[in-house]
């Protein structure tokens, strides 16, 4: 067990209200741990992986439901994942709801890694169990699964009939009831947990979409990653947020913003750690363009719009700053 992993206490509140439990039932679920009733209900708690492992093990027996992971994951409203939730509720798309969660998820499930990538015409959301694969890493995965499920029916206003749901696990013993809670095809004993869509999904209108409450709360799921990251340098703060945004110009404005300081402060901040935020972006420009050029599909003027260019002119002069050499001298060297 990883004791360093923290769970949201909002997840632990949920399992509480989908058991229906009374004051004996809360002190049953809270048996083993360090927690009371009060600190669990209380708005801002973080529970510790050895109190989450128990509370899912006593949630399990109080259920007397081998599924009951299943159970709550189809049951989570997106309100329970924060402002991450929000953010993935209201973009313009699933696209875009998937481009949230692929930047945050870490802030709401740290005992999984989510990777997204195209293959041929399906889009695959792939999940990989950071914690043993016992009852309750079980328990995590298909809460995390019927979860994800959810949200993706939810952005498209219909059961996902069409999803392919592969399972990076042998069937439990309640294998059968996975039809009562999931939509779509799902099958058992493949290498990874995934969960796959056809790819002309991804740009179905959301009809909740509201761009100024996903701005917001990306923007507040940008803050809590600040104030929960380790200490890093201001450029290795600021090289990370402008990776986590491709395609976007950012000013120096802008970036004070989001780390919730003045313009000031960040110069006096990066100054200190000898350097400025020009030459951090050009860095990372340049990293990015000369990445974008790696693939024989790419143009100049498709790498200078993927960076967020307009004018390709434009996007000459900063790379022949940047590298040295214009784009096309750049992609000439390469070639010889």
């Amino acid at each position: 067990m990883n004791r360093a992993l923290q769970f949201q206490a909002t997840y632990s509140r949920m399992i509480a209200r989908e058991l229906q439990l009374d004051d004996a039932g809360l002190q049953a679920l809270l048996a083993g741990t360090s927690l009371t009733p009060r600190q669990l209900f209380q708005l801002d708690q973080h529970v510790s992986a050895p109190d989450q492992y128990a509370i899912i093990r006593n949630a399990l027996a109080l259920s007397g439901n081998t599924a009951f992971g299943l159970q709550l994951g189809s049951h989570l409203h997106v309100s329970a994942h924060g402002p991450l939730g929000v953010a993935m509720s209201c973009a313009a798309t699933l696209r875009e709801s998937f481009s949230a969660t692929a930047r945050f998820h870490e802030l709401r499930a740290q005992f999984m890694r989510v990777h997204y990538r195209q293959v041929d015409d399906h889009y695959r959301m792939e999940l990989q169990l950071q914690v043993p694969f016992d009852e309750v890493g079980l328990f995590l995965i298909e809460a995390m699964v019927a979860s994800s499920l959810w949200i993706i029916e939810f952005v498209l206003g219909r059961p996902l009939h069409e999803a392919v749901i592969e399972l990076g696990y042998p069937a439990p013993a309640h294998a059968a009831r996975y039809g009562e809670y999931l939509h779509g095809h799902y099958s058992f004993d493949h290498d990874i947990t995934c969960i796959s869509i056809p790819v002309t999904l991804l740009d179905t209108p959301n009809p909740f979409s509201d761009a100024e409450a996903y701005a917001q709360a990306l923007l507040q799921c940008e803050r809590i990653e600040a104030a929960t990251r380790p200490q890093e340098s201001w450029r290795e703060r600021i090289s990370t947020l402008l990776q986590q945004h491709p395609g976007q110009l950012w000013t120096l404005a802008e970036v004070a913003q989001v780390f919730s300081v003045s313009t000031r402060s960040l110069i006096r901040h990066l100054r200190a750690d000898g350097s400025c935020y020009q030459a951090i972006l050009d860095e990372e420009l340049r990293r990015q363009a000369q990445l974008h050029f790696e693939s024989p599909r790419h143009t100049v003027a498709s790498v200078a719009a993927a960076l967020g260019y307009r004018d390709v002119s434009a996007f000459r002069r900063a790379f022949k700053r940047w590298a040295g050499q214009t784009p096309q001298e750049y992609l000439a060297s390469r070639k010889g």
